[in-house]
């Protein structure tokens, strides 16, 4: 059983040691999609340190701990209640998994069962508390966070030529306007992005609304006419955590771009972007673009062949 325990501590040596040598050559281990997101939250670190390092350091601690099933049991204990806070992370927060991540907190899970006894039963499991609720103290949620599933939902995706990123205010009625427009038009669009910012006052609560909406239909235009109506269903009532933080974040975005009114439009064609604000800038481009092409005509075109005349002659 000794030899089993040392063989999955060199397992998840190994495995760490190699992802951090990989990252720090511009790569990772795991190729999923998952494992990449995950890496790209605030969650990948603690204390300033990435959460590799750390459980390469769990692992070489239990490997001196090895020798002595007692201390390796308390430590996988505490370990356990560590990787047993990251999977709530990944599932409910995050809402995503990391493949690499998920491997490591087995083989600590396999560890920890390997190491039960009754004589240490209850110490094992109250260290098990004590790494659970020590990691969450540790990192409560980084206030900068937002899931991106949130963000994602208000998204939505066409079969045209053109990528549109649609900033607007819930209470603005210029913003209304460019909406029309724009949705009169949904033919020229490969994606619309709908981005809420809360200038008016009580505009945050329609946001909250507007998100709401999207998460629950998955239709960002039924949600945007929805808030943007005078009395809002009644049904429609939301309590969307991290709203506040995507509001924030886009005001900041547009604003890095030197722009503070609304209704502001990103249009992308391929490498080449256009903004407009206002939606008489906006409107008057759909027009140009979405005018159909006359067809050359001439007064007169000259007698071809398979024609019949009135007096019943053809060529």
């Amino acid at each position: 059983m000794r030899l089993f325990r040392q063989l999955l501590i060199l397992a998840g040596i190994v495995l760490l040691g190699l992802d951090i040598y990989l990252q720090s050559h511009g790569s990772h281990l795991c190729p999923y999609e998952g494992c990449r997101i995950v890496a790209q939250t605030p969650f990948a670190t603690l204390k300033g340190y990435p959460l590799t390092l750390w459980g390469l350091v769990f692992f070489v601690v239990a490997l001196i701990f090895s020798f002595s099933p007692a201390l390796l049991g308390l430590w996988c204990s505490l370990g356990l209640g560590f990787s047993a806070y990251m999977v709530y992370l990944q599932v409910f927060v995050i809402e995503r998994l990391c493949q690499m991540c998920l491997l490591v907190e087995a083989i600590v899970l396999l560890l920890f069962l390997s190491l039960l006894d009754a004589s240490r039963l209850k110490n094992m499991l109250c260290l098990f508390v004590v790494g659970l609720l020590g990691t969450h103290a540790l990192y409560t949620f980084p206030p900068g966070y937002v899931s991106p599933r949130l963000a994602d939902a208000a998204v939505w995706k066409g079969k045209g030529e053109y990528r549109v990123v649609f900033f607007f205010d819930p209470l603005c009625p210029a913003c209304e306007r460019a909406y029309q427009v724009m949705r009169e038009h949904r033919e020229l669009w490969s994606s619309v992005t709908f981005r809420s910012l809360a200038i008016h006052k009580g505009s945050l609560e329609r946001a909250v609304l507007f998100y709401g909406l999207c998460l629950s239909k998955g239709d960002p235009w039924t949600a945007f006419e929805v808030c943007h109506s005078r009395e809002p269903h009644a049904e429609a009532k939301f309590s969307v955590s991290g709203v506040d933080k995507v509001v924030e974040e886009n005001l900041r975005a547009l604003q890095t771009i030197g722009v503070d009114a609304v209704p502001a439009i990103f249009v992308c064609d391929g490498g080449r972007c256009r903004v407009f604000v206002g939606y008489r800038q906006f409107s008057d481009w759909v027009a140009s673009v979405a005018k159909p092409q006359q067809p050359e005509t001439t007064i007169f075109q000259p007698i071809e062949q398979g024609v019949c005349t009135p007096k019943k002659e053809c060529y």
